[in-house]
């Protein structure tokens, strides 16, 4: 069978198997790559790893990981007391614009509560008023009309 019949699923499952049973064959008579070119890459590639891990604590000014998890844990307990104490003043503020509401309705029911008894008062001086006219003789209907005198 040659290559131009095989399908290209079939080519690149049978060169999948190749390079699987050559890394198996590597693995198992130990045989490393010796190549200067892959060693001076490997070389190259351990180095730029190294000191990426080093400027990674460097540039955050940890000299380890758990020195960055100590100064996480504090600035999360430091927000955290922060969130606690602004809760706190969210109620005390919810406190005070209900109270401010309560003084303000009193307020205002007060002045109800004025305006109706100025208007009773002024009722019973009309009507004090309206007694003095009537004893004098003086009625709805003669002022309606107009037919009355103070004579």
């Amino acid at each position: 069978m040659s290559h131009a019949s095989k399908s290209p699923e079939s080519l690149v499952a049978s060169q999948v198997d190749h390079l699987s049973s050559l890394k198996a064959l590597t693995e198992k008579l130990k045989l490393e790559t010796r190549k200067p070119s892959y060693l001076d890459w490997r070389a190259q590639l351990e180095a730029m790893l190294a000191q990426r891990r080093q400027s990674l604590g460097n540039t955050l000014g940890f000299g380890s990981i758990d020195q960055a998890l100590e100064w996480l844990r504090k600035e999360l307990a430091e927000m955290r007391l922060q969130d606690q104490q602004l809760a706190r003043q969210l109620m005390r503020l919810r406190s005070d614009i209900n109270s401010l509401r309560i003084v303000q309705t009193c307020n205002q029911h007060r002045r109800m509560l004025n305006d109706a008894t100025f208007e009773l008062e002024e009722r019973d001086d009309m009507s004090d008023l309206c007694d003095s006219l009537k004893v004098i003789g003086v009625t709805k209907m003669n002022i309606n009309s107009r037919r009355f005198s103070l004579c």
